[in-house]
């Protein structure tokens, strides 16, 4: 090992940020969550990669500095739960909610995980009446067809019609963190040696590649699917989530339009001391197509292609096609609905990323957002914190030239209302991880038994 690397692991876990960014990113406001290490956080976090996400350690920042135990935060634009997971295990009551089913389902896993053993118990269950049944020739799309070899395919489509035979707002805790562990499995690549913790042919774990793509790709690698048992690669999944405690306060989650949310009587007025969110960048990510296999796994069929009915239904439903006037609409609606469940001295982290045509100047949305709409709304600015991290960084690396309109630079509006006189938090944010390694000892001795010492047991 390296000493860069000796130094890296030495520098996970430390309680006063002096040693400076180690991610290489900074913001406006100092290096704040850059000073803590990329994987810091919760092992659940690595249920399922997810574009848009922000990472733990930010949402940890905010619940450090601005809320205590037993407060009530919020994500209305919950993604994969990062927000509600971290917001929990630290005592706070847990608020979430999605929009896409994606997003809901990791959230509603995260926010209320059920114990390891009645996870495992349900998991076992369900592989029992697997056996027992004689299993068809499923009936999918050739698109789903060429991912999985014909053993592994036949268990994912028993597992997806037992969850898809309730709505999925129905599921029980143990249904809802079983969809999100198989969803976080459903397609990655290889390890060097040829073996998969995924299911699918290999490929990238982070966002799905098209059908037309995948199509010429497989051809063209000459690529094989992997005969993989399902409920092993899923007993593996789950205990590399349950490595850490899950202590901590039961949260919800709503599957709502987050404007509408707020704005309705299902939170009450002035009843959150905290949000967290990122809302949908502008013209960055077609969630239908970053997601197709997994939206597909929770019941969307035709996710995949353009003009399917699934993709259409989606788009519409998520608004992904906004042009500036619309997503400056939108954002107000969703900072008047802040502004109503928000409590006198709360506060409000909204993360907006810049946006920039290729080789063009970032336009500073966050700002320019807040100066339109601002003073619309009874909320003030606090701060507005610009965060730079380097491209090569972050989740969209992974496209190189055609990365879109995404920056290198995201800014945080920090908010409350207009009379407000916010905590200002502990002075120092407590780095700490009190729920590190803390989990079933099963789960252990499961990645311990089953990879040794050469598996990163916390590998999306």
């Amino acid at each position: 090992m390296s000493t860069a690397s000796v130094d890296w692991l030495e520098d996970a876990f430390f309680e006063a940020p002096e040693r400076g960014s180690i991610d290489g990113g900074t913001t406006t406001a100092g290096d704040l969550w850059h000073v803590a290490n990329p994987r810091w956080g919760h092992s659940m976090h690595t249920m399922c990669s997810y574009h848009g996400m922000f990472p733990a350690k930010l949402a940890h920042y905010f619940i450090q500095r601005y809320s205590r135990p037993g407060d009530a935060v919020l994500d209305p634009f919950g993604g994969r739960g990062t927000v509600p997971l971290q917001a929990r295990v630290e005592g706070r009551r847990t608020l979430g909610n999605d929009l896409s089913p994606l997003g809901y389902v990791l959230s509603r896993a995260k926010a209320n995980p059920p114990s390891w053993a009645a996870v495992n118990e349900f998991l076992d269950n369900l592989e029992k009446r697997y056996k027992r049944a004689t299993q068809g020739e499923p009936d999918v799309s050739p698109d789903i067809r060429m991912l999985y070899h014909p053993n592994t395919l036949r268990q994912i489509c028993y597992l997806r019609g037992v969850l898809l035979k309730q709505d999925l707002t129905q599921w029980t805790s143990e249904a809802a963190m079983l969809a999100g562990s198989l969803a976080g499995i459903m397609h990655g690549s290889f390890r060097r040696d040829g073996t998969s913790q995924y299911l699918s042919i290999s490929m990238p774990n982070t966002f799905s590649m098209s059908p037309t793509y995948v199509e010429k790709f497989i051809r063209e690698k000459g690529l094989v699917a992997p005969d993989q048992d399902v409920f092993e690669r899923l007993r593996d999944k789950l205990a590399r989530l349950y490595l850490d405690s899950i202590d901590g306060p039961d949260g919800t989650v709503f599957f709502s339009d987050a404007p509408d949310l707020m704005l309705s009587n299902s939170v009450q007025p002035g009843s959150v001391d905290l949000i967290v969110t990122s809302p949908p960048y502008l013209q960055v990510v077609n969630y239908g197509t970053a997601n197709w296999i997994r939206l597909w796994l929770l019941g969307i069929d035709d996710v995949g292609r353009e003009r399917g009915r699934g993709r259409k239904k989606l788009d519409a439903d998520l608004d992904h096609r906004h042009n500036y006037d619309s997503y400056r609409n939108f954002l107000l609606r969703t900072l008047l609905g802040i502004q109503r469940v928000l409590k006198r001295d709360g506060v409000a982290a909204v993360v907006i990323g810049d946006v920039a045509d290729p080789g063009k100047e970032a336009l500073p949305l966050a700002k320019k957002i807040w100066d339109d709409v601002g003073v619309k709304t009874e909320l003030r600015l606090v701060e507005l914190i610009g965060d730079r991290l380097p491209v090569e960084s972050k989740v969209s690396r992974i496209w190189g030239d055609t990365k879109g309109q995404a920056t290198e630079r995201d800014c945080i509006l920090v908010l409350t209302q207009q009379d407000g006189e916010p905590w200002d938090g502990p002075g120092v944010i407590d780095w700490d991880e009190p729920y590190k390694d803390a989990g079933p000892d099963a789960a252990h001795v499961r990645l311990k038994s089953r990879f040794g010492t050469s598996e990163d047991p916390t590998a999306v």
